[in-house]
């Protein structure tokens, strides 16, 4: 209504509030303060232990409307939904388990018998193997445990860059930065999704690893960038395709590094 303090509205359902808890929905008052990288948090270690009908609500928007969550977060209606953070720790939970489970030597996934000199990643594991002096056996251990335990570690360094590109792209809106965070979390829990289906399938052509890491994000991000930035398609075009060109070097930047990191570590 015009001329209503908005603070006295509950975001998540549009009734009247009278105390800090709306009597309708149980939606804690959004206040400025609530558009905070503190306030992120908080929301997360609250709800760190509760798994209920929010979580599979907020799963199946990320896949079947891009960009829904975030909207809906920032807009202050987050009760119906699990955190951005708790989201997309549990995927990298998944992610984790699941190549543990499939595939823990990594190192046989990347070195071939007998090894393939062009192959510049094989060529440099090798190298660095030469350089230990750990036995083989105790180099590949190493290794696949370098990878195993921190390929979901380090793309928090690529989502910061990230909404940091973000921030910059979007600096002449009042956008607050943890607003941008939340995009980024939902965005990449979607890419760890997409990185999960690409190994799985990735026997059966290694065309799949490409279309899930690359085509498929970019496609997803376009959608995501039109419901919670812009109004207009051809705007959110023109910032999809710098922010794509960027997602495309800051993964493969990712992959790579971590390949690298894991054989100087190991």
């Amino acid at each position: 209504m015009i001329g209503q303090n908005i603070e006295n509205i509950c975001q998540n359902c549009g009734r009247d509030l009278t105390g800090n808890y709306c009597s309708n929905c149980g939606q804690k008052r959004v206040g400025l303060h609530e558009r905070s990288i503190r306030s992120l948090l908080e929301h997360f270690f609250e709800e760190l232990f509760v798994w209920d009908s929010r979580f599979f609500r907020s799963i199946k928007y990320l896949f079947t409307k891009p960009g829904f969550l975030s909207h809906e977060y920032i807009s202050g209606r987050f009760q119906s939904y699990i955190s951005p953070l708790k989201m997309f720790l549990f995927t990298s939970f998944v992610l984790f388990f699941i190549m543990i489970k499939s595939d823990p030597d990594q190192y046989a996934g990347l070195v071939s018998d007998p090894p393939d000199r062009d192959d510049f990643l094989s060529e440099f594991i090798l190298q660095q193997q030469d350089k230990s002096t750990d036995s083989a056996d105790l180099f590949i251990d190493n290794f696949n445990d370098q990878m195993n335990d921190n390929i979901t570690l380090y793309i928090f360094v690529i989502m910061f860059i990230f909404s940091v590109l973000l921030k910059i792209v979007y600096f002449t809106k009042n956008i607050y930065y943890a607003e941008h965070i939340v995009f980024t979390l939902h965005f990449f829990t979607f890419v760890l999704w997409c990185f999960l289906l690409g190994v799985l399938t990735q026997d059966l052509d290694e065309i799949f690893i490409f279309i899930f890491m690359y085509f498929v994000p970019g496609v997803y991000l376009l959608i995501a960038l039109k419901r919670v930035y812009h109004k207009t398609l051809w705007k959110a075009l023109i910032v999809c395709t710098f922010l794509t060109f960027c997602y495309w070097i800051l993964i493969t930047a990712w992959m790579l590094g971590t390949v690298v990191i894991s054989a100087l570590r190991a």
